[in-house]
């Protein structure tokens, strides 16, 4: 399956964020999109995942996957654990597996509580394993790595890198630096 989008446009009253854009990914390519702040990226993941539509262009293949997709808020159930907020993504959790792929990138003593009392990089790693860890065809990671420490970056990025099993993954960064460790494809939008 080929995905991508051609001659994309997306404006907002008089602001034109999208003009015309075009890309086709395959599944399996890792690829990130980079733009100034403010620049269309997450009005792009937006678009791919359906959440909005476009003024002009095509959008394609994407209407007939499973997209996966961190955003930039963690958006988790705050009342909920981190094994209960990924094992809503899954059809039929394996918490004992669960647990063991948290355990990875979050401390074990974290697991149980409820996300409302985690720190930000703790939340925002479950958000990141919810991704990676629903049944997916693409993954769409908006600004994933924001509020990591470098040192927890890495560990997190090895975790994608890991799980990424043949998916389309894009992602969206400020840092180039994000895009060389991931391995990625960078592409200015």
């Amino acid at each position: 399956m080929i995905y991508g989008y051609e001659g994309l446009c997306k404006r907002y009253g008089p602001l034109t964020v999208l003009d015309g854009v075009s890309l086709s990914f395959a599944p399996g390519d890792c690829v990130v999109v980079m733009a100034p702040s403010g620049g269309g990226k997450t009005t792009l993941f937006r678009l791919l995942a359906g959440l909005e539509t476009p003024d002009e262009g095509r959008i394609l293949g994407f209407d007939r996957a499973k997209i996966s997709m961190v955003f930039q808020e963690n958006r988790l159930c705050e009342h909920l654990s981190p094994v209960t907020n990924v094992a809503l993504v899954q059809a039929k959790p394996d918490r004992a597996a669960l647990r063991r792929e948290l355990e990875t990138i979050l401390p074990a003593d974290c697991l149980d509580r409820p996300a409302s009392t985690l720190s930000g990089g703790m939340k925002r790693r479950t958000a990141i394993a919810r991704a990676l860890l629903a049944p997916s065809d693409v993954l769409l990671l908006d600004e994933p790595f924001t509020g990591l420490d470098e040192e927890t970056r890495g560990k997190v990025i090895r975790f994608v890198q890991e799980r990424q099993n043949g998916r389309l993954l894009l992602m969206t960064t400020h840092l180039r630096e994000e895009a060389a460790a991931l391995g990625a494809e960078i592409t200015d939008l």
